[in-house]
């Protein structure tokens, strides 16, 4: 039995999730957790809210409002989107809290120990006219290396970590004006220190192909020592050296290190050591991420763990950003469609099966959601659903041949394509195992409970209620997922004809109509059409 810490990047509370962060991070990691229950394992949901972000103080400033209660608010209803989609996190950490603060600088004092953080002069954005340093989203300009629009802490189309004297065309968020370079004292986080270790484990790492290369890249070429804290008003403040004293973490290290403090109160719960079970080889931490947390989840945060004496994080799994109707889910531009909403006019297992369906290797920037992609999810489910029906209703006799080898290898390979976390050859897979097992095309009266309790198990990690609720009435309520044990009471016969809706009803017609009319209805009509 294995442990897993599954740490999907705390959301910053300025608004509610969309379904691009629901596809892309929040989802996908709750799947991989079900998968790993099912097959045995401990697995823990670990997330929580990134509080010291400027988005949460922009919106304050919007709004008029004080930012604790902006950021409360908010984090409400990220909880009740998870709740919505059936994500319910084992751990919920607000970056505000005391426990936080005290572990993120306990972390600070051990990079310390370890020789790796250095006080130097640096350079921060500062407004003359508004007499404010300025980090993160209230400093805006040009990405040096893409020259695409950025703010001043992360590109998000190359994703390059911004140095606040490269930004280019520099000007303030709040009040538009020019802003100059003012010097400070600032902790920094020696990466080169590191660099070597840090390059031999992520060498040898699980990491998918393309995100090592880029990293190893930047360590070879690039690496150079990362801005640890700056002046700002909200955060975690540091209490020594005295230089550095009053200023504040920057997010990108003490918000990420929320999955830490989750982990620390996970173990509290369970009574076991925590930095025991971050050493165990049993242990495996795993992180999800959009494509803008990228660099510091694979660069700070692993740099962080390792030169701690901890493993490097087991996998990444990193996509690019969602788009809908072929533009980018956007918060700020009102570009998006609203998980806990559309929750409501759709059952959320087909809602989160179309979601996970769209999900694709990282960098292929083909992961589009539109509401053609929602109906013809539902389609799919309404085949699988059809044809349990037909079973429930018509077999009779039990065919006691079990698993033939091809549905047990597509099972194997589908297992491999989990723990890869390829959610795209899973999901392929599943479609393969329905065709070759010929569900619903069998007329002898027939049917086979391994394959029916198999195929159930694989549905389960995308579409847990759906799963259950048909093995329950083919099995009996004893019935649960499993792929070490997919033979439930075979001898039991199918209880016939289903007593319960479809989950996978049609979507309602004033949900595409409000779709076509704020996103357009090409993709829409011609998806509906190639259906029909």
């Amino acid at each position: 039995m294995r442990t897993y810490y599954v740490c999907p990047a705390p959301p910053c509370p300025n608004g509610k999730l969309h379904l691009g962060h629901v596809g892309g991070v929040y989802l996908l990691a709750d799947i991989f957790v079900r998968f790993q229950r099912m097959a045995g394992h401990r697995a823990y949901y670990i997330t929580g809210a990134d509080e010291h972000g400027t988005y949460t103080l922009v919106k304050a400033r919007k709004l008029g409002r004080a930012v604790d209660d902006v950021a409360r608010k908010h984090i409400c209803e990220i909880l009740q989107c998870l709740s919505a989609v059936q994500i319910t996190p084992d751990v919920f950490v607000r970056t505000s809290s005391e426990i936080h603060k005290d572990n993120a600088l306990a972390i600070f004092r051990e990079l310390q120990e370890a020789g790796c953080v250095d006080v130097r002069s640096g350079t921060q954005l500062y407004c003359e006219y508004c007499d404010e340093f300025v980090a993160d989203s209230l400093g805006v300009g040009n990405c040096p290396a893409c020259q695409a629009d950025t703010d001043s802490s992360l590109c998000e189309n190359c994703g390059l970590a911004i140095q606040h004297d490269t930004l280019r065309n520099a000007r303030h968020a709040t009040c538009g004006r020019e802003l100059v370079l003012a010097p400070i004292k600032q902790a920094v986080f020696d990466v080169p220190r590191l660099a070597q270790a840090l390059d031999e484990a992520i060498e040898q790492s699980a990491w998918p192909e393309v995100i090592r290369d880029k990293t190893r890249a930047w360590l070879a070429a690039d690496v150079h020592a990362l801005p640890m804290s700056r002046h700002f008003s909200y955060g975690v403040k540091l209490k020594q050296p005295d230089p550095l004293i009053g200023q504040t973490l920057l997010t990108w290290f003490e918000g990420l290190w929320c999955f830490e403090t989750g982990i620390r109160e996970q173990c509290g719960r369970d009574n076991l050591e925590a930095n025991s079970v971050m050493r165990d080889t049993d242990t495996q931490v795993l992180f999800f991420m959009g494509q803008d947390n990228r660099f510091y989840y694979t660069a700070g945060v692993t740099a962080a763990l390792l030169a701690r004496g901890y493993p490097i994080p087991k996998n990444h799994s990193i996509q690019d950003f969602y788009k809908l109707q072929g533009l980018k889910f956007s918060t700020s531009r009102g570009h998006a469609l609203w998980a806990d909403e559309v929750a409501r006019e759709v059952d959320s297992n087909v809602l989160c099966y179309a979601l996970a369906r769209v999900a694709k290797p990282f960098g292929s920037d083909q992961n589009d959601f539109d509401m053609g992609k929602l109906i013809k999810a539902t389609s799919q489910v309404r085949v699988w659903e059809d044809a349990l029906r037909r079973y429930a209703q018509r077999a009779r006799i039990v065919d006691r041949r079990g698993l033939c080898s091809n549905l047990g290898c597509l099972a194997e390979r589908y297992v491999d394509a989990i723990e890869a976390l390829q959610f795209w050859e899973a999901l392929d897979i599943v479609d393969t195992y329905f065709d070759v097992a010929a569900f619903g095309q069998d007329s002898s009266g027939m049917w086979n409970a391994e394959q029916i309790s198999l195929f159930l198990s694989l549905l389960y990690p995308v579409l847990p209620e759906i799963a259950i609720r048909y093995g329950q009435h083919f099995f009996g309520l004893q019935w649960w997922p499993s792929l070490v044990d997919s033979l439930r009471e075979a001898s039991l016969p199918a209880r016939g004809s289903v007593d319960f809706p479809y989950f996978s009803e049609p979507i309602p017609a004033s949900l595409i109509a409000a779709c076509n009319e704020r996103f357009g209805t090409e993709r829409v009509n011609s998806t509906r059409s190639t259906m029909s």
